[in-house]
């Protein structure tokens, strides 16, 4: 309007300039969505009981056990560590399965009539952390639990060869805590 032109000009600037901002969110937001679909992490979660080749009655067990679950068998959390954006981690044990999601791969389920040992360890690791064009090198440890398959030496692996199934945690006292509830399963820690 400062420079003589009419109200009209003005009209077409704001609604250009909203559908300018308009078109690049709706964009964003196709890209967006389809990695924040709750069926996504659904799939994710059915290739763990996939891969572990539960029977149609071992799943309908695990479904009740995990829909029984109270809060005195199971941690919530959150990631705190490189790259992890703080995002919310969960830890379930019931009967007959350790359950941990959130982490990478998002879903980790294991039997524990499976498992003949679990052993608690810690790695020293480097991380690279991007933010703002700028790279720079973070060291962590993580605090690991790792899950021995009964079955080890008929598949060839010795007791020094790494673990079928692993946790892992940047924080020691949730992978201590995560320990505890492990204990009571029955199957040895050391």
């Amino acid at each position: 309007m400062i420079g003589g032109s009419g109200a009209e000009d003005v009209l077409y600037s704001a609604l250009g300039g909203f559908l300018a901002g308009f078109f690049v969110s709706a964009i964003y937001l196709a890209v967006l969505f389809p990695a924040l679909n709750p069926k996504r992490y659904g799939r994710k979660i059915d290739k763990n009981v996939r891969a572990l080749g539960l029977g149609e009655s071992e799943r309908e067990l695990l479904a009740r056990e995990m829909l029984e679950a109270d809060e005195s068998h199971g941690i919530s959390y959150t990631i705190t560590g490189p790259g992890s954006k703080d995002t919310p981690g969960r830890f379930v044990l019931t009967p007959h399965f350790a359950f941990l999601e959130g982490s990478t791969p998002y879903s980790i389920l294991v039997r524990l009539s499976d498992i003949a040992e679990i052993r608690q360890g810690q790695e020293k690791k480097t991380a690279t952390v991007r933010s703002g064009g700028r790279s720079r090198l973070c060291f962590f440890t993580l605090y690991t639990i790792g899950f021995y398959r009964r079955d080890r030496l008929e598949r060839g692996l010795a007791k020094k060869d790494l673990p079928d199934e692993a946790f892992g945690f940047f924080d020691e006292g949730i992978r201590d805590r995560v320990l505890e509830l492990l204990k009571e399963s029955g199957i040895p820690v050391s």
